[in-house]
């Protein structure tokens, strides 16, 4: 019998989605929330679509986007981590079902969050942290003695163009999402290159969504083709 495929879990920073929690604590039940919202309210535009996703992952937004009534819980200043626990467990169930807790070692216990979920390591090092937040968050235990802090959050470059297949020294060719969505100008200082956009689709992903992660790939393409047409 095939293996059941298990849904990406979220890998939006966890910053991101704190804010974004913070944020519709003022909304009740079956408010819609929306993408240009969120931009209109200060997260990144590249970030919209992973914190949409994330927050239909731990069940506060349903299908069509619509709050379930569930974002309560993570209110800061009166949270119900029992709630939170609640939901935390049911997103990840394909995880708690598969992996014995708590863990002798955090390492380990990454590796085996990617394998469950079938990661690659680019995705595995914004999910896991993420996934380690909520659950530090609902006081649950992930390795013996306690879960350790969470590093900081590294700023991490997503559009990646190459001449000629190959690294391009000395020159600035790296530029997150969120500075294109900035119009901030790139320099590129060679006569070729290649650019790689990476768009991470989930079961949450709708095709409006898509269509829009396309938008956003033709406007970074434009942004860097004028950048270096400039130079």
């Amino acid at each position: 019998m095939a293996k059941k495929r298990t849904a990406t879990p979220p890998y939006v920073p966890r910053k991101g989605l704190r804010a974004v929690l913070d944020h519709i604590q003022a909304r009740k039940e079956g408010d819609l929330l929306t993408r240009e919202e969120l931009h209109k309210r200060g997260l990144s535009s590249h970030l919209t679509y992973p914190a949409l996703a994330a927050l239909r992952f731990i069940g506060v937004l349903d299908e069509h986007d619509q709050l379930t009534g569930t974002h309560q819980a993570f209110n800061r200043d009166n949270p119900d981590v029992k709630a939170q626990e609640a939901l935390v467990r049911k997103a990840y169930s394909d995880f708690f079902e598969a992996v014995p807790l708590p863990a002798a070692d955090l390492d380990a216990l990454k590796t085996r969050f990617q394998e469950v979920y079938d990661l690659s390591d680019r995705v595995i090092n914004s999910a896991f942290p993420l996934f380690q937040y909520l659950a530090q968050e609902a006081k649950i235990d992930l390795v013996k003695g306690g879960t350790p802090s969470l590093p900081p959050e590294e700023h991490r470059h997503v559009v990646h163009p190459t001449a000629h297949g190959e690294e391009v020294d000395n020159v600035a060719v790296a530029a997150s999402l969120e500075g294109l969505a900035k119009d901030e100008p790139l320099r590129i200082k060679h006569t070729g290159y290649q650019i790689v956009i990476n768009l991470q689709v989930t079961k949450y992903t709708s095709e409006k969504d898509l269509i829009k992660m396309v938008r956003t790939a033709n406007r970074a393409i434009h942004l860097i083709w004028k950048a270096g047409d400039a130079r």
